[in-house]
């Protein structure tokens, strides 16, 4: 089993508590997100507030999150280099078996 401590801790967001688990190593992580997602949120709220309602700037948080995501995922993606490098070393398995 694992044996690793979970807290619940309260995510405030947009005014809205959210209850979250997380571990020892994650709290001040999450914590931190918390602050910087009510401080962007504020940000988009100061920017747009006579256009979007609090939802469509939830929604705008969520997309920029995830753009943020997959270009680092896209990023650290070492697959097509993984495959160079197999393709290189089938090239030389070759070379010194003739």
């Amino acid at each position: 089993m694992n044996d690793v401590p979970i807290h619940n801790i309260a995510v405030v967001l947009a005014g809205r508590n959210y209850p979250v688990l997380v571990t020892d190593e994650e709290v001040g992580r999450v914590k931190a997100i918390n602050e910087r997602l009510n401080q962007e949120l504020a940000d988009l709220q100061s920017r747009y507030s006579n256009q979007l309602n609090t939802q469509d700037m939830l929604a705008m948080l969520l997309i920029t999150y995830a753009n943020r995501l997959e270009e680092e995922q896209e990023r650290n993606n070492l697959q097509p280099i993984e495959a160079r490098v197999e393709a290189i070393d089938d090239l030389l398995n070759q070379a010194f078996d003739q």
